[in-house]
């Protein structure tokens, strides 16, 4: 009875640390939507009805581990990464049909931030 006990406890536990967990995860990837949706707006003056979809991401030991993939409205098959962390600023593109799309045909592309001059960063 009092294995049964132990093992209960453990599992209770257990349950807890992991639902924790996925709870914490959620709420990050929460607020990195909203800070590049403030970074979008606020900072680079685009028009929310101007950002298709804003999508954050978690990688499990993924460097960075918060993302956000950002689509807008006039490159509908291109999709913009932004990093999430105590930083904001675009890092990455990639198109859906995965063609090569040269950096000049890019309408949205802002090597800036890439190069890290105009950076945000977040408190």
């Amino acid at each position: 009875m009092v294995k049964i006990k132990k093992i209960s406890i453990i599992l209770v536990i257990l349950v807890i640390m992991i639902l924790s967990f996925g709870i914490f995860i959620q709420f990050k990837k929460h607020q990195a939507s909203d800070d590049v949706m403030y970074y979008l707006t606020e900072i680079r003056g685009y028009d929310e009805s101007e950002i298709k979809t804003l999508e954050s991401k978690w990688a499990f030991g993924g460097l960075p581990n918060y993302y956000v993939e950002v689509t807008f409205q006039n490159e509908p098959n291109i999709v913009y990464l932004y990093l999430a962390h105590h930083l904001i600023g675009q890092f990455e593109y990639y198109d859906m049909n995965g063609e090569t799309i040269p950096i000049k045909d890019l309408k949205n592309y802002d090597p800036t931030t890439i190069e890290n001059e105009k950076t945000i960063f977040i408190n």
